[in-house]
């Protein structure tokens, strides 16, 4: 199935009510408990990383589709039903403060599951720095989740607040994908003109030219900086001495369309930098900033001519995907708490008869293998169809 299209996702600033948020958190681990019951722990990991099957999570359990809440309040109630029961699968993080504690929380983890928390760890940092450094959208992070298994399976759901437009954007990236060439499964937000997209396989020299700048002489880097700034500012000398030929590409911040975001160097941060040996390390250097790869990736297309890629890659459309039980600010309808409690009876109904089932089919399996080692006939033991 092709995937296109964009969605709008404006910062709401109410709160769902609680008699409505204790229905999402039962609900939500209802139905992660089917889900792992039918698919395991890595595929039902797997469905949340992909932004349709999170879209559509969302608006069963009664959230609204244009709402930022759509990513904060959908993940936290799945955290707070997951912390409840032990099936395998955990969140940790969340909004604000919580994104700050995944760390932390990774550890808890580990004291249960035999995962490998510095890579967790690092994981965290690094989707971090792919969504606030790599990919400079106009979105900044105000939250970050990771979906984590017993099985050391995860993904990522983090989401990222422009203030000029108040608008949200949200990211879904899955443990399979390639996490410096197009990493996303996919992105909601307001596709816009331009965004420094370092993590694109278009800016795949891009890269390794930043790799070679930050392996040499800080003072190297800064000149070539000082001419990169010359060069924005039109100085007919600098162009003469870079051979008078721009490059054949269009770049948003010659032209002035990019100017908004402010490049400059942490000459600290390079210094720390020329121990990295990939982009992945150079991504998880203190100090390299979103500021410090833009001034990187002017110099490695300008000087260096080497393509950046400046397109926005908002990719994904929620508004066609249907409600179940209505939306929280009423749209399409509003949400019936005795259809919502019917929903959950009928649901707890189905997860109490699925574990019977598995006690049941356990318990005759086991009958079948002693049938079979005192030679008694098998059909003894084979269940009755209902």
């Amino acid at each position: 199935m092709g995937i296109s299209g964009v969605a709008d996702l404006p910062l709401h600033t109410g709160h769902v009510p609680p008699w409505l948020y204790s229905r999402m958190v039962k609900l939500s681990g209802l139905i992660v408990e089917l889900l792992i019951d039918e698919h395991g722990i890595k595929d039902t990991i797997r469905l949340f990383s992909n932004p349709i099957f999170f879209q559509a999570f969302n608006n069963i359990i009664g959230m609204d589709w244009d709402s930022s809440g759509s990513t904060t309040v959908t993940t936290a109630a799945i955290k707070e039903a997951l912390n409840k029961i032990d099936i395998g699968i955990k969140v940790v993080g969340g909004k604000g403060v919580y994104a700050l504690n995944t760390p932390i929380e990774i550890e808890e983890i580990s004291k249960k599951w035999d995962v490998d928390v510095n890579e967790l760890k690092n994981i965290s940092r690094l989707t971090a720095k792919i969504d606030n450094t790599a990919l400079q959208d106009g979105y900044k992070l105000y939250h970050h989740a990771m979906f984590i298994g017993s099985d050391g399976t995860w993904a990522v759901v983090q989401q990222g607040l422009n203030e000029k437009v108040r608008y949200a954007r949200r990211y879904h990236i899955w443990m399979e994908n390639d996490l410096l060439n197009n990493p996303h499964t996919g992105i909601f937000g307001i596709k816009g003109d331009h965004a420094l997209n370092m993590v694109s396989r278009t800016s795949d020299n891009a890269r390794k030219t930043i790799m070679d700048l930050v392996h040499q002489d800080v003072n190297k880097v800064i000149k070539d900086w000082a001419l990169v700034k010359a060069m924005i500012k039109g100085n007919s000398s600098i162009l003469t001495y870079l051979g008078k030929e721009p490059p054949k590409y269009y770049n948003p911040y010659v032209s002035g369309v990019f100017r908004p975001y402010v490049a400059s160097i942490n000459e600290d941060a390079i210094r720390l930098a020329k121990d990295a040996n990939d982009f992945r390390e150079l991504l998880l250097v203190r100090g390299f900033g979103p500021s410090t790869m833009l001034a990187l990736a002017l110099i490695a297309e300008l000087v260096y001519r080497d393509e950046v890629d400046w397109e926005d890659p908002a990719n994904i459309d929620p508004r066609r995907y249907a409600f179940a039980l209505g939306g929280k600010d009423g749209s399409p309808y509003p949400v019936n708490r005795e259809v919502y409690d019917a929903v959950i009876d009928i649901i707890q109904a189905i997860v109490d008869r699925a574990k019977q089932d598995r006690g049941l089919t356990i318990y005759l399996r086991h009958l079948a293998k002693v049938a079979k080692q005192f030679n008694l006939p098998t059909d003894l033991v084979r269940p009755t169809p209902p």
